[in-house]
């Protein structure tokens, strides 16, 4: 029961304050409108309009929603060029996306194959070093036994 008498005391300030809106019947009334599309209960009656000016003004929503309706049309038109463009763009897009990969692997296979051929070329290198290596010894070992041979030899010769 407070509630409802603190609001009525807030109602009562809110009106004693004076309209927040027009009133719309005067509003509508002091632009010159007619009140065609107001309620007779309570309001102001229709005034009678005769069959031409109703007949004008039909011909004029006609001629509006014809207007309307093209460019209604012509948004459709619009809207269904632009999914189909969006649909080019989306094929072109996945298209695009399965270059990507078929590239991608193409990358990590030409990678792998460098990295074997490089691992190989390391490989070869360190075979290579070692038969060198090899090499000088029995070069070395050649030599000593040459040398060993011409001193029996030339030892042999001299007795």
């Amino acid at each position: 029961m407070q509630d409802a008498e603190t609001n009525e005391t807030r109602g009562e300030e809110k009106a004693g304050a004076g309209p927040t809106k027009p009133d719309r019947t005067t509003a509508r009334q002091s632009r010159g409108k007619s009140g065609r599309f107001e309620r007779q209960n309570g309001g102001e009656a229709e005034t009678a309009l005769s069959p031409r000016t109703l007949l004008t003004r039909l011909e004029q929503q006609s001629g509006q929603l014809g207007i309307l309706r093209s460019k209604l049309d012509e948004t459709r038109q619009a809207l269904a060029h632009e999914r189909e463009a969006a649909q080019a763009a989306q094929a072109a897009l996945e298209e695009e996306r399965r270059n990507r990969e078929r590239i991608e692997g193409n990358l990590k296979r030409e990678r792998s194959a460098r990295e074997q051929a490089e691992d190989s070329v390391s490989d070869s290198r360190a075979t290579a070093s070692a038969l060198e290596a090899q090499h000088h010894l029995l070069r070395a070992q050649v030599k000593a036994l040459e040398h060993k041979s011409r001193r029996r030899f030339s030892l042999r010769r001299g007795r």
